[in-house]
This record gives C-alpha cells, structure tokens and sequence, in this order.
C-alpha cells in the first residue's frame, strides 16, 4: 500500500532554504512549513498582485474560446501553447483530450502531484462568449459562460505556474498540471488521467469551486434518464391509450415530492430534474416521453436510498398509466472519503496557505463534485479549491470577480510549493 500524505524531512531545505532540522521537528499532525515568508516566494506573490492585470487579459482570453463538453479543441491547443512556452516538460494532449504538461520538483522519488482545471463548459459553442468587465466594489467582475466555472481555474493554473518559473520556484515532487476535457459530463478526462497516473499520484488538486472553499471528500453523484413508453398513435385515438406523456408528467411530481436530507453536512444531498422531453409531433401521441433525474448526497446510504425511491417512483407511476418503464443510467460516481482525511496535510496545507494571505472566509467541506472525485474514489489524497469568487454558474449571468483572483493565485503557488506526498513504494 502506499505512503502517502506524511513529511519528507528535509521537503523545502533543497527548494527554498529550510533548515532540515524544522522539518524534523514537526510531527504528523502539526502545520506543514509554510514557505511564504522566504525572498523568492515573496517576490512571487507580490508579483501575483502587480501583474494581477495581465493575468486578467489571459483569463478573458481563455473564457472567449468556446469549449463545449466534447468539444474543447480551441482551448486546448490554446493551453498546450501556454504550457510549451512555460518550459514545461514534456507537453502533450492525451487521448482523452487532457492537455497535460509536467513541472519537474527536486526529488523525483516522491509520489506526483497533480494540480487540474477543467477545460469545458455548459455553453454551446454558438453561445456568445464575450466577456463583458463589470463595474464595482474592489475591480469589479467579468460576466460570460463559464467564466468562473472554470476559466478562472485555468487562468489562475497558468498564472501560478508563470510566477513559480519566473521567480525559479520548484515544487518538491514532480507535478502534473492538467487542463482536462468533459469535466462537466461525468469527469471524464480527470478519470481517463487518473486512471493511467493512479499508482503515481500522491495528490490531486483540483482548481474549481470558490476561493476559501475546501472540498476534501467525492459526493455520490447519479444522472438517470427516464424512459416511460407506449405505443402512439394519432391525437384522433389518443384517449383510447395509455400516455407516456401523462405517466412521465405524474412521476416528475412524485419524485419532486421524495423528501431530501439537509444538514448536517456529511449528510446533505440533492435531486434535480434538468431535461425533459418526447414525442414527435403535436398530433401524436408520445412513443417516448422521457425525463433526466440528477441525484447527489455526501451520504453512500442515503445516496442508495435515493436511487431506490426515484426507481421505485417509476416503476410505479408506469404500472398505474399503463406504460412501460425504462431507466437509462447516463453517469454514476461513487462518492467517498479517506478516513480522517479533514485533518490530512493536503487539507491542513490548503488551509494554512488561505490564511496566511489573510483570506478570512475558509469553509472545509465533504461536499465535491470536481474532478478531484476521481481521485478520492480510488484512495488518493484529493481536494477541490476555488480560485475566486462569483455566482451564477451553469447560467448566462456567471460572473466573477477581478480581485480575489489575485489571492487565488497566490493560494496555488504556496500550496505546490508545501509538503504534500511521500516517497513511492
């Protein structure tokens, strides 16, 4: 089994000028040795909020390439560029569409990190992507799909990366950084790179979410597609059949009704019904009338309960029309948790560096649906943090705002740059 998540005694002497003694006399549990008081970091991060401008024209670059779910061509070769001309090494777009670029650490012994933002969104490629500035308190906002979610992940990536080579900042342990491919539908590219990275990796990192936001845990996530099925027919002998229509109708209601737990946390989960459809005309009754069910709960055995209840739900509601029913399952993941993992290193670590840049509103939580899921469902340490604030995601009002980007950056930088994994076996 492999080590993960404990001090490499002498992490930041090489890097950074830490004596080894200090990293001796830390114990497992203590706050990791924080780099940010030393020369070079501070240039860095005071670097972050100098050229916090230029790093907002590549943000509002990355944001006006369209990258739907599946289609992220443009974008991607727009990051591979970024990370050739950042020397990274090698550099290559994966067979699942990732653009994956490896930054070198001191010590190739050590397990990888891998720190990751996803390249696509939920805008068509046809939607307008322009990113508008808005005005307001502490520099205002940027408003366009998918302008937080999650083009500010991979702005702030490159931005971090570019300060880190700059300043001749070198992480610890080699470090993939990843832009991935079809997060918004199932993860698909962050599950792809796991998989063929899994006995490498000793972290995954994934910038999504808001700043002060610490997912440490996968939340159970289940998209279903529910087909209620009758024969047809013409509006004129519509009334002599059983209504998919109706059947789907009744069943949207009855799995709206099915109660949801709310708190405590560990427990919190979530049931959307966010597509429907069938039929082919308006003069015929529906062959297929169908609707989508998107379930969640950080709970495994609340999450099973709920699968059950919306099944349960349909096959009822057919049995009672007179239709048949079919459940199509489109994506499952199982959520989970490393036992003990909120008070991990990896966690402590991405605390430690939001409060040393004074960042007040920091919020651990089990609840994560990034690609940092893929992760944790296999036994690696993983978290999900944001790298700014803003609202509206998924929507065409998503804005975000210009100032905590720089904090956000500045979080990236210090965490790559603190003791996250140990050595392979």
């Amino acid at each position: 089994m492999r080590a993960r998540l404990l001090f490499p005694a002498c992490l930041l002497a090489v890097c950074l000028g830490v004596c080894p003694s200090e990293g001796l006399a830390r114990a497992h549990g203590a706050d990791p040795p924080s780099p940010a008081g030393l020369p070079l970091v501070v240039r860095a991060l005071a670097d972050a909020d100098a050229d916090l401008e230029r790093f907002v024209d590549e943000w509002v670059r990355i944001a006006e390439i369209p990258a739907p779910s599946g289609g992220e061509g443009k974008r991607a070769a727009y990051i591979e560029g970024r990370f050739r001309e950042l020397g990274l090494d090698p550099v290559a777009i994966d067979t699942a569409g990732n653009v994956v670029g490896l930054l070198k650490g001191r010590d190739p012994s050590l397990l990888k990190v891998a720190v990751v933002a996803h390249m696509d969104t939920v805008a068509s490629a046809e939607a307008d992507h322009s990113v508008q500035r808005l005005p307001g308190g502490r520099g205002g906002s940027l408003k366009a799909p998918g302008v937080r979610d999650d083009s500010s992940g991979l702005a702030g990536m490159l931005a971090a990366v570019t300060l880190m080579r700059r300043h001749g900042l070198v992480p610890q342990a080699d470090t993939w950084v990843v832009a991935s491919a079809r997060e918004e539908v199932g993860l698909k590219g962050a599950e792809s790179f796991t998989r063929e990275h899994a006995t490498a990796l000793g972290a995954f990192i994934a910038l999504d979410g808001q700043l002060g936001q610490i997912s440490y845990a996968a939340t159970g996530i289940l998209w279903l597609k529910l087909h209620f099925l009758g024969e047809g027919g013409h509006t004129l002998k519509a009334h002599e059949k059983p209504s998919a229509i109706l059947a789907a109708a009744r069943c949207v209601e009855r799995i709206s009704a099915i109660p949801l737990r709310r708190s405590p946390e560990s427990m919190e989960s979530w049931l959307n019904i966010g597509s429907m459809g069938g039929g082919d005309v308006p003069n015929a009754q529906a062959r297929d009338a169908w609707f989508t069910v998107d379930l969640r709960s950080n709970d495994p055995a609340i999450f099973e309960d709920l699968e059950r209840r919306v099944l349960d739900a349909g096959r009822q509601t057919a049995k009672e029309v007179g239709v048949r029913f079919e459940p199509e399952t489109m994506h499952r993941m199982s959520g989970g948790a490393i036992p003990g993992f909120a008070d991990s290193v990896l966690v402590r670590s991405a605390r430690q560096a939001l409060e040393e840049l004074g960042w007040e509103q920091i919020n651990l939580t089990p609840r994560g649906t990034a690609d940092h899921n893929v992760a944790i469902v296999r036994g690696i340490p993983g978290i999900a943090i944001g790298v700014t604030t803003g609202d509206g995601a998924h929507t065409p009002e998503e804005f975000a705002d210009i100032a905590p980007f720089a904090t956000g950056v500045k979080q990236i930088v210090l965490l790559l740059l603190m003791p996250l994994t140990a050595t392979a076996r």
